[in-house]
């Protein structure tokens, strides 16, 4: 009888220490489905915003990005509202989320923060990119330069998006990267702006030519100067063309 109880209670301290099989709630797993389409929407509209797509003051409908993206409008709105926070969008009354106006002062702002620390993604780049990293970074250097030349500002944009990213990306430094796509959220919509008074850059086409040539030589130095040399004039360039 004592070894009974004992076995009974060895068998029920056992099941205590497994703990119980429980059912995974639905709701909770509904939640998780959404997140995750937010997610996917909130990465559409960054890809967006990244490509030059919208330019600073446009009115973007979230009905409209709802309809494009097939989903309902709510992880369209909880997907905006993180971008709101990020300030790389505001969210107005009506459904409409719209792209900041330019500001030349905040814009200086941003581009001190952007030559820290593109400029140091492109000196770690120059230093650990490989072989083959080079040869996606020429193609899209490629396709920057047929792009420039087409007249088509949105093409030229994301190109060169491309281009810079690879590059950034070549760094090994995610958290870095992170960190600039986010600036480039708030920066990019300037760069149409910019690109709407003329579409051909020459003067870039000759710098990502010139940065190429640093990274293939692995040459940080040089890839650092031709990086500050982009960021400052870009950015002079255009606040000299939409004003102060």
């Amino acid at each position: 009888m004592k070894t009974a109880q004992s076995g009974t209670r060895t068998r029920r301290s056992s099941t205590q220490n497994r703990g119980s099989l429980r059912t995974f709630p639905v709701a909770k797993l509904d939640t998780v489905l959404r997140e995750n389409l937010s997610t996917h929407v909130e990465r559409h509209i960054r890809q967006a915003l990244l490509a030059g797509h919208f330019a600073p003051g446009d009115r973007i409908s979230l009905i409209s990005i709802a309809e494009t993206l097939g989903t309902s409008v709510t992880p369209v709105r909880e997907a905006i509202s993180r971008l709101a926070a990020a300030q790389a969008l505001e969210l107005v009354p009506g459904a409409i989320a719209r792209v900041p106006a330019f500001d030349a002062h905040h814009y200086e702002e941003l581009r001190d923060i952007r030559l820290a620390v593109e400029c140091l993604a492109v000196e770690r780049a120059a230093l650990r990119v490989t072989k083959r990293e080079l040869t996606q970074i020429k193609r899209a250097l490629n396709g920057f330069l047929a792009a420039s030349q087409s007249d088509e500002v949105e093409k030229m944009l994301l190109a060169s998006r491309d281009f810079r990213f690879l590059i950034y990306e070549a760094s090994k430094m995610p958290a870095l990267v992170r960190v600039i796509e986010d600036l480039w959220l708030r920066t990019a919509p300037s760069f149409r702006l910019m690109y709407g008074f003329r579409t051909r850059d020459e003067e870039l086409e000759q710098s990502y030519s010139k940065l190429f040539q640093a990274l293939e030589n692995h040459d940080a130095t040089e890839a650092r100067r031709i990086a500050e040399h982009t960021v400052v004039v870009g950015a002079s360039r255009l606040i000299a063309m939409v004003g102060s």
